[in-house]
């Protein structure tokens, strides 16, 4: 089996999308499970991730029309069974990747502005709610591959590599902070559509 996972939002919906990796593995070990991402940063969140085979990452807004379509057909040779977009992922420009990604089935949720289109370009639609964490409303789709969660944990993962690491502890030990109990705040949220307002 071949899954690919699409996560083209931000670097934290990608992040939000790790629990539903960490589930597709434990309930298919022996699967091919790749991942599509747009941004540099959402690359780097996956690129230690033990669940996945491989990363794929291209800026398609950056790049012309010719090389986007050229980059996703190339995908589409890989032939997978199953593609998901995660959530949140509402512009219909995600639905369209995976229908040239082409897999043999691909779910998405079904958003408040999905139209005829959205549903021709996916064959398998869950109802997101709002009302619930993103990360559950991933883990919901694990229905359209006759899966569940394995387990209760719904944490995020990232995976650092011994270099990150080893960043990270001569940085506690220059500024004396051993032993001292750290809080790392990230006021963050992309420069597309409206999302600066959220700092």
């Amino acid at each position: 089996m071949k899954i690919l996972v699409i996560s083209l939002a931000g670097i934290g919906d990608t992040l939000l999308a790790t629990p539903l990796i960490r589930e597709l593995r434990a309930n298919f070990p022996a699967a091919t499970i790749d991942a599509l991402v747009l941004w540099a940063g959402s690359k780097d969140i996956l690129e230690t991730n033990p669940h996945l085979n491989r990363i794929f990452q291209k800026n398609l807004l950056k790049t012309t029309k010719s090389e986007a379509l050229k980059f996703l057909w190339s995908l589409r040779s890989e032939g997978y069974d199953f593609s998901i977009n995660t959530h949140p992922q509402s512009r219909i420009h995600y639905r369209v990747v995976a229908r040239i990604v082409g897999a043999r089935v691909r779910v998405s949720h079904a958003y408040e502005c999905s139209g005829l289109l959205d549903r021709l370009l996916v064959n398998r639609e869950h109802p997101q709610d709002y009302a619930r964490h993103t990360v559950n409303n991933n883990l919901d789709l694990l229905c359209f591959l006759n899966a569940a969660p394995k387990s209760e944990r719904t944490e995020m993962e990232v995976h650092l590599k011994p270099e990150d690491d080893a960043w990270a502890q001569k940085f506690i030990r220059k500024e004396n902070l051993a032993g001292r109990r750290i809080l790392g705040m990230h006021v963050g949220s992309g420069g597309t559509k409206n999302l600066m307002l959220k700092r």
